[in-house]
């Protein structure tokens, strides 16, 4: 009787256990789609997040979305669930966006369409309304009577050049500005920019001042640098794009204690490009051309100097050639002598020192009857009046003497050999006279070598030597040891930089504060573990240190400290004493555990 209790029982269980299997897959089959946005108003300058949801499902993926005009938007990643509850299973899977506002209005969002397995999915509408600015929050009609804005008026680039035609080989002054107003920039890279039929050098060190446009103050991140055309026609410069990461604010779930500045924040990369300028080129004029013109283009003037005016036959003079002005001195050569003879001359050496290039040229006068220096030309075109011009200098009295007598002695070989040739030297200058005899030799005192104190102080050379050999070695460490000799650097320019921040922030100056901090903490990072530190971001320097296995609470801290720097330099705000005294101490914080731990 028991035995037959116990089968029924394992019956009942196989054919619930089967139900409930059943129930569950028949369940899993019914997927539902759904969008979702965490908030309905967005400000130029913040982010939302799109979330699009497949219940009763993990493995679809995420969905193609089309282009929407005015939003941008950013794939994060998926977050998968799954759950048993009173014997039902249940499933989903959700893929997230970033949202990002490009400019103000009103947007529909959907429906997302995307198939799988044969079967497709449609998701609801959602509707979003981007608005100018977040202090218009109260008041919704204000924004509405303004015109539409966009994130192309808060933040663009513009490219001018210093003139819109030139001769081949011309310099043309181009800048290059970034605006950026009430948004937040970091990681701002050097502009790329195309320069076809045009050579360039690299930029200047960027500057940084307030400008207004159009009835709105921009910071204004200048770029400066200079290009030439190499051969004649019409071309188009640019378009110049800058490379950055737009800092937009995340929505914050709550208000916590431990909520800071920088917690609800993230970076967005974008490349912002200007307009293409156009820049016609023109030939160099062949009427009127000079024949020692050899291709000098800008405004110069061209003098002489010369060092000494007085001098012996055979004996050098420098002959100093200044150009200065304004112009493309790489394509100024030496100026031309003209009727040298009587002279021998060498190849001059260039060199230039700003706005001027000195050519130093050395000429040997060969007899005293010389009265002044060789005339000197200098021909370029002038690129201001559009014509050629020669500059000539001449006529520079030079006073030459004769050379001295030469004094010789006659010195004969030994009687023996008279027969030998006879050897004629010049007087104190290649013959110095030997003594023939060292004279009477006498012992004065002790030998010095039986002095105990003299024995003793031989140690002193070799402990000298072991000191020098060290000291050596170190050198030539730190000289062929480049992550070594940076390692070395990096705590005592970590505390000279420390220095200067705590100087700023006693004169209460948070611009150059927020400088000071930001070089610091690039610098150290680069120089303690040996990595370029000229292009360091927060993102950068924290996949370095996360290689290195940083604490996730000091990386943490030492991102925070880069995007606060970046804040405050490209989007400034009203800091407080107290939140720089507080970067000031994280600052120390962090090089004093890297210092001990890493």
């Amino acid at each position: 009787m028991n035995i037959r209790k116990k089968y029924i029982m394992a019956v009942i269980n196989y054919l619930l256990m089967t139900f409930v299997l059943t129930s569950s897959a028949a369940y899993a089959k019914e997927i539902g789609f759904q969008a979702a946005l965490d908030r309905e108003v967005i400000y130029l300058g913040q982010s939302a997040q799109l979330q699009l949801q497949f219940q009763g499902s993990t493995d679809i993926p995420a969905p193609d979305i089309p282009a929407i005009d005015g939003l941008q938007l950013r794939y994060t990643g998926p977050s998968t669930m799954m759950s048993i509850v009173n014997g039902r299973m249940s499933s989903s899977v959700t893929h997230i966006y970033r949202l990002v506002p490009l400019k103000t209005g009103k947007f529909q969002i959907g429906p997302f369409s995307t198939q799988h397995e044969g079967d497709t999915y449609r998701s609801n509408v959602l509707n979003v309304e981007v608005l100018d600015s977040a202090a218009n929050a109260g008041g919704r009609a204000e924004p509405q009577q303004k015109p539409a804005a966009s994130l192309g008026d808060r933040v663009f680039v513009k490219m001018h050049a210093g003139k819109k035609s030139a001769y081949i080989n011309e310099i043309i002054p181009l800048t290059i500005k970034l605006y950026i107003s009430g948004i937040g920039v970091s990681d701002i890279q050097y502009p790329e920019y195309n320069r076809e039929g045009f050579s360039g050098g690299q930029f200047d060190k960027p500057g940084q001042y307030k400008e207004t446009a159009g009835g709105s103050e921009y910071d204004v991140v200048e770029f400066k640098t200079s290009i030439f055309a190499t051969k004649d026609g019409t071309y188009k410069v640019g378009p110049a794009r800058i490379k950055a990461n737009l800092v937009t604010q995340k929505r914050r779930s709550r208000h916590s204690p431990f909520d800071d500045f920088f917690g609800n924040y993230e970076t967005y990369p974008v490349e912002l490009k200007s307009e293409a300028l156009s820049l016609k080129v023109l030939p160099l004029p062949v009427t009127g051309r000079p024949s020692d013109f050899k291709g000098a283009l800008g405004n110069f003037n061209f003098n002489l100097e010369v060092s000494p005016a007085e001098v012996k036959a055979g004996d050098p003079v420098t002959l100093k050639m200044i150009i200065s002005g304004s112009g493309n001195f790489d394509s100024v050569t030496s100026p031309s002598l003209k009727q040298h003879e009587g002279f021998k001359t060498y190849e001059p050496q260039a060199k230039q020192e700003g706005n001027r290039k000195i050519f130093e040229h050395v000429l040997i006068p060969t007899t005293d009857t010389i009265k002044e220096l060789p005339t000197v030309s200098f021909c370029f075109f002038n690129t201001a009046k559009g014509e050629y011009q020669t500059i000539v200098r001449g006529g520079v009295p030079l006073k030459v003497l004769k050379s001295d007598k030469k004094e010789e002695v006659t010195i004969l070989d030994s009687p023996g050999n008279a027969a030998r040739s006879v050897v004629r030297e010049k007087f104190g200058r290649d013959i110095i006279y030997i003594k023939e005899s060292p004279g009477t030799l006498t012992r004065k005192g002790r030998y010095l070598y039986d002095n105990p104190l003299f024995i003793l102080l031989q140690v002193i050379p070799v402990l000298t030597l072991i000191g020098v050999w060290a000291a050596y070695k170190r050198k030539e460490r730190l000289s062929t040891d480049i992550g070594y000799a940076r390692r070395l650097s990096a705590p005592r320019k970590a505390r000279k930089g420390i220095h200067e921040a705590e100087a700023f922030l006693a004169k209460n100056s948070s611009g150059e504060f927020y400088d000071a901090v930001f070089k610091t903490i690039r610098d150290y990072v680069g120089n303690r573990f040996h990595v370029p530190s000229g292009g360091m971001t927060a993102d950068s320097a924290g996949d370095v240190l996360k290689d290195m296995g940083l604490d996730q609470n000091m990386l943490s801290r030492l991102i925070n400290i880069f995007r606060e720097c970046d804040m405050a330099r490209y989007a400034p705000s009203e800091t407080g004493p107290d939140k720089m005294q507080e970067t000031v101490r994280e600052l120390k914080e962090l090089i004093d555990y890297l210092e001990r731990h890493k």
